[in-house]
């Protein structure tokens, strides 16, 4: 997953070259404030960030010179375990907060809406005794991502206060949102969204995503100088990212 802003498109093109015998395809975004070509390698593959006119010879150029440390990158991320496919089954385990919390899923006599409460190291579900198969599955889906989303609501927002408390900025609203590929963003408008799944990691991975994006409270982008309030709020974020990065597949609940 990545970050963004969500106020500021930058233009997009798409390719693909052949390195070392090897059809790779690439996303090409432009950006007027660039001065330099950077590569980054996520889940989607590869992005080629460049300055707006930068000629299709150059970008090929670049792609060559790096073709091992692409292919490198590339099979690393190939490599990744996915996010655990879940049985919504008593006994299967859930992170919270970097913690890994067993599911027991009660069949309660009378309840018809399903409840979570959390417990000591384990997460409690009553749901409808009657229900059962997909309908069943689903319902502990839900109340479980409903659960999840409260969870996030009261500890996000502190941690995005605490850090913009620090810059001195203020935050007109935190949101919480089910999103696929982004941790979070930061609009113009200084309105913080941040996903939900979130909450199943380390609490200090969570306040890198907060610092990250309070950060862009300050620098709506990512150049040096947005990296530099970064580093003011957090020195170890590198460390922290890097963690994130690596430890995904396995906080994610679903």
């Amino acid at each position: 997953m990545i970050f963004g802003r969500t106020d500021k498109a930058s233009p997009v093109d798409a390719g693909v070259i052949v390195l070392h015998g090897r059809e790779i395809s690439y996303r090409i975004v432009r950006s007027a404030r660039r001065k330099t070509i950077a590569l980054q390698i996520d889940e989607r593959g590869l992005q080629v960030r460049v300055p707006a006119k930068t000629g299709q010879k150059r970008i090929e150029s670049v792609l060559r010179d790096r073709a091992d440390w692409i292919a490198r990158v590339l099979d690393k991320w190939a490599d990744r375990s996915k996010p655990k496919v879940r049985q919504f089954e008593t006994g299967e385990l859930f992170p919270y907060l970097g913690q890994s919390l067993r599911l027991d899923v009660i069949a309660h006599p009378t309840r018809a809406r399903s409840r979570v409460d959390l417990e000591p190291e384990r997460i409690r579900i009553e749901i409808d005794r009657h229900l059962d198969g997909e309908m069943k599955i689903g319902t502990i889906r839900k109340a479980l991502e409903r659960w999840y989303r409260r969870q996030a609501e009261t500890v996000f927002p502190d941690r995005v206060l605490h850090y913009a408390g620090q810059l001195n900025r203020p935050v007109s609203k935190v949101v919480i949102r089910d999103q696929k590929r982004r941790w979070g963003s930061c609009d113009s408008k200084g309105v913080i969204r941040l996903n939900w799944r979130l909450i199943g990691a380390d609490p200090a991975l969570i306040d890198y995503v907060c610092a990250h994006e309070a950060a862009h409270l300050v620098v709506q982008d990512h150049s040096p100088r947005y990296w530099a309030v970064v580093e003011q709020l957090m020195p170890d974020w590198k460390a922290r990212r890097k963690r994130l990065n690596e430890t995904a597949p396995d906080f994610v609940p679903f």
